[in-house]
């Protein structure tokens, strides 16, 4: 009896621990890779949720793990506001993010600054990501800065997602709505 009273015990331990979390199914909130002329064309990823707003873009690097001609990474510090809007499929996320930026292989700028990011779920015309901002390296003075249409005197990076070769399947998803 007691053997089968710890063999129960432990099996209830593992099952805790193993427990399925469930799907993750995206809910006003989205992720994925976009592609524009305010990246150079590059392929770029994003994540915009509650907990985090990120996005990275670069280019390809020899040798490898090198950091190539170019790459930035943006990551949110502090999300101060998150707002789904289940009526316009638009979610506005904004606070405090870190930009670090690499030019051949090294870094030019590691900033602290404010955020603006817009993520629209477009269902079959394509979702879409921005994210508007400054830094003393990134400004409108810069000529690789595409100009914010949302923030005057900041900088945009952003796009439709990227598809496959139908133009019907997205690597992503932006889902807004209840």
């Amino acid at each position: 009896m007691r053997r089968t009273m710890l063999a129960v015990g432990i099996l209830v331990t593992i099952a805790g621990v193993l427990t399925f979390a469930g799907p993750n199914d995206l809910k006003d909130e989205g992720v994925g890779t976009y592609s524009d002329a305010s990246v150079a064309n590059q392929i770029s990823n994003f994540s915009i949720n509650r907990q985090m707003v990120s996005c990275g873009v670069g280019t390809f690097s020899t040798p490898p793990g090198s950091g190539g001609p170019f790459a930035m990474l943006m990551y949110a510090r502090d999300i101060t506001y998150y707002h789904a809007n289940h009526l316009t499929k638009t979610i506005r996320a904004s606070g405090r993010m870190i930009s670090i930026t690499h030019v051949n292989g090294v870094e030019v700028e590691r900033e602290e600054h404010d955020f603006l990011a817009i993520a629209v779920d477009n269902g079959a015309t394509g979702d879409r990501f921005d994210v508007h901002f400054s830094t003393p390296f990134w400004n409108p003075s810069n000529p690789m800065c595409t100009p914010s249409t949302e923030v005057p005197g900041k900088c945009r990076f952003g796009g439709v997602l990227v598809t496959d070769n139908t133009g019907t399947n997205q690597m992503g998803d932006i889902t807004v709505g209840p």
